[in-house]
């Protein structure tokens, strides 16, 4: 399948048709690839899109109406098919449109437009939700980047940070085989940095809802840096595995179900409802600088 390339002095972006998902985000200026390049062994994606939910629904059931209806974790559209509605060296805008498919896993009739722009050293994505129906559309949507880690080669892992805009003490979200427990963990930041280490994320992703950040800043010591702005995102979910050389930074709306809620998806805490025949758009930008 071949990619849809956006470039100019600064990058070399390449999108997959298949989940309209960022494949490579390649900085000219320090002649490296910035996204993780999946493997097998690890985590075999790059930046997946999370629609039309993020994390995962009790017994991947999705209820609706008294129906029951199969939808696994993070949603179907990171593995369908996107058409390609306009591409330029700038700007690419992808659409995936309800179906017979996704019929069967989520009752709503919908279109997800994803665009990409490009421009000097800022790349902006973009979801813009329809909802083609009279009644109101029930969603959650996320963005899932996972970047190298060391993100420059002179810097070791264990020199990396994400520094925060704000001071942030708001205990996070926790998971318990992937469903939001009633626990929480104590916030690791410290004077609005983390510092990168893999125990970290012993306990799965570190969820943060309701930042007073609107950006963060991932570091790779006095190298280089990758802010990532999030504004239209009340939630953002850090996350590695173990022995992987990647972080995500994924700005999200809304989380996985708390651990015992099966009732109407409609009532799902975090979930969104987009009244009939509207549309909404949320975007966030990655921005590159070498120092």
């Amino acid at each position: 399948m071949s990619h849809l390339v956006l470039s100019n002095e600064d990058f070399s972006v390449k999108i997959s048709p298949l989940g309209a998902e960022l494949h490579s985000f390649f900085s000219n200026k320090l002649d490296r690839e910035l996204l993780w390049q999946a493997d097998a062994k690890h985590w075999a994606r790059h930046a997946p899109i999370l629609f039309p939910i993020v994390g995962k629904l009790s017994n991947d059931v999705l209820i609706h109406d008294g129906q029951r209806y199969p939808l696994t974790q993070h949603g179907f559209a990171r593995d369908m098919e996107f058409e390609t509605i306009h591409h330029t060296n700038e700007h690419a805008q992808l659409r995936l449109q309800s179906s017979k498919t996704t019929l069967e896993k989520y009752p709503f009739v919908f279109e997800l437009l994803v665009e990409y722009l490009l421009k000097d050293n800022t790349l902006t994505t973009t979801f813009v939700i329809r909802n083609n129906q009279e009644t109101s559309l029930p969603f959650s949507i996320g963005g899932h980047p996972a970047f190298n880690w060391p993100l420059h080669p002179d810097v070791g892992k264990e020199s990396h940070a994400i520094y925060f805009e704000a001071d942030e003490n708001t205990p996070l979200l926790q998971l318990e085989n992937g469903l939001l427990s009633a626990k929480t963990l104590p916030s690791p930041i410290q004077d609005k940095k983390i510092s990168l280490k893999e125990s970290l994320f012993e306990n799965d992703a570190l969820i943060f809802d309701g930042l007073n950040s609107n950006k963060i800043s991932y570091r790779a010591a006095n190298k280089c840096e990758l802010e990532m702005q999030f504004s239209d995102f009340p939630q953002l979910g850090i996350w590695t595995k173990a022995g992987a050389d990647f972080v995500c930074l994924e700005p999200w709306i809304g989380y996985s179900s708390p651990k015992g809620f099966e009732s109407e998806f409609t009532d799902k805490p975090g979930i969104q409802l987009l009244p009939g025949f509207m549309e909404l758009a949320y975007n966030f930008n990655l921005r590159f600088s070498v120092f």
